[in-house]
């Protein structure tokens, strides 16, 4: 893979990131407006819970993508990152336990107050997102935590020059 490729792979996980995120905190902030509101209100907000959804499958589906694409074939690796990158482990682990997690307790929310039954979610759920998310952030961004770190080169043997000139007795 290309330097030039390997970049907008980046971009494009880093978007769909954002998508997915930004997805997920409207969909939960939404299903617990829907517990709240009645009437004519809730079919409203029923369409625009879907549409959201939509967005956040999007996202996510581009961020697991590339994700995958940038662990198995990313030059930084040279089998791939499973194998030599521990941190990646636990940004995965933190991946499926939160974002993974309540994007499917969102899809599955949405399908049940679709039909009728509509019981408010935790106010705990958002919060914990954002925690998450931010944990996801900094392994992310730091350059070297789920990076393979550059080979250092060992320092070159000092050359020896002789000037011409008198040698001493």
């Amino acid at each position: 893979m290309s330097f030039d490729t390997l970049i907008w792979v980046r971009i494009v996980h880093i978007v769909g990131f954002i998508l997915w995120v930004g997805g997920l905190l409207s969909v939960l902030a939404l299903l617990r407006a829907h517990a709240e509101i009645t009437g004519a209100g809730r079919d409203a907000l029923t369409r625009v819970e879907r549409g959201m959804a939509g967005i956040m499958d999007l996202g996510a589906t581009l961020a697991i993508a590339t994700g995958f694409y940038q662990a198995f074939a990313s030059p930084n690796f040279p089998t791939n990152a499973f194998s030599s990158g521990g941190w990646l482990h636990v940004k995965l682990t933190l991946v499926v336990l939160v974002p993974f997690a309540l994007h499917g307790f969102a899809r599955r929310k949405i399908r049940t107050f679709r039909g009728g039954n509509v019981t408010p979610i935790p106010g705990w759920m958002i919060p914990l997102v954002v925690v998450a998310v931010a944990g996801i952030v900094v392994m992310g961004a730091h350059p070297t935590l789920l990076r393979k770190k550059p080979a250092v080169a060992a320092p070159a043997a000092p050359v020896e020059t002789s000037a011409p000139g008198p040698t001493a007795p």
